[in-house]
């Protein structure tokens, strides 16, 4: 979809540094879909990204200044061309170049029925915390077994790989994620290890021979893990939604980091335990990731 207005600056987002709540100014109040929708300048939520839609929009309220309030039931991303002020959602937002200078990101929150409100009005944003909470536990677990993964994997390339990851191990878990989906309960990543990836020199055979061994000592590895508490940080904590952002946190005295654009943990500490199951799939295999909160 494509909708034409007259916004010419992205959403500055708070997420990144854990933020529930903020003051804003609403931007532009629109119909989606037969839904509501309403910009603001900036928000502290963390809206379902376009390009790696793994973790679900935040949820949560907004208020305004008379008390009125209403739900917002989703937040997804959309991009703006701010000189054209044409704002592209959905399949149409995947024809644009994100690359290009013009394009910034906007934050659509998408909310119940509807409610009268007028851009230029200042409002309070509020996430349901408890749904952040959930959410950013479990894709704090997903980073971590990936990178657990990376290592048991690191014996079946045959060949030196030409990526790396922070400990060291050949990147599989970039090289062969297909999609990712969280939820406040887990999460499901696929694997495709394809032709170009078995040239590369990954034993796909051997490596999917004792899927059940693989997952007893990711599971291992992971309790060792996470025993030593670490802040866990995604940075920079405030800024436009298009910004690039790295997570990073320190496992066993190494400093780790990767691209991410979600939310989690402050601490390692939070973290009660993490559970992996590998399964075979027609294009390689699944793993499913429960991750547990300290008690």
């Amino acid at each position: 979809m494509q909708l034409q207005t007259e916004l010419a600056e992205g959403t500055i987002t708070s997420f990144a540094a854990g933020a529930v709540v903020a003051p804003a100014r609403v931007l532009l109040v629109t119909e989606m879909d037969g839904r509501m929708v309403i910009v603001t300048d900036r928000t502290p939520f963390h809206p379902q990204s376009l390009t790696w839609p793994d973790q679900p929009g935040d949820r949560g309220t907004v208020t305004l200044a008379d008390n009125r309030q209403t739900v917002v039931e989703d937040s997804r991303e959309a991009l703006l061309n701010r000189v054209t002020g044409m704002i592209f959602t959905g399949e149409d937002a995947t024809a644009v170049k994100r690359n290009d200078p013009e394009i910034n990101a906007v934050v659509l929150h998408l909310v119940q029925g509807s409610i009268e409100v007028s851009p230029g009005a200042t409002v309070t944003l509020h996430v349901d915390a408890d749904y952040r909470r959930a959410l950013s536990l479990q894709h704090t677990g997903v980073h971590l077994a990936a990178l657990v993964l990376n290592q048991a994997a690191a014996a079946f390339w045959t060949k030196k790989a030409d990526d790396a990851d922070s400990l060291g191990a050949p990147n599989l878990d970039k090289a062969a994620v297909a999609g990712s989906r969280i939820t406040p309960e887990g999460s499901v990543d696929s694997y495709r290890i394809g032709k170009s990836l078995r040239k590369k020199g990954f034993d796909r055979d051997a490596f999917l021979a004792d899927l059940p061994g693989r997952t007893a000592a990711i599971i291992a590895t992971l309790r060792q893990m996470i025993d030593t508490p670490a802040p866990v940080l995604v940075a920079p904590g405030e800024g436009y939604l298009h910004d690039r952002r790295l997570w990073a946190t320190r496992l066993n005295g190494t400093e780790v980091s990767m691209p991410c654009g979600g939310t989690h943990v402050e601490n390692l500490s939070q973290i009660g335990g993490i559970m992996v199951e590998l399964a075979a799939s027609d294009e390689g295999f699944v793993m499913a990731t429960t991750t547990l909160p300290a008690s």
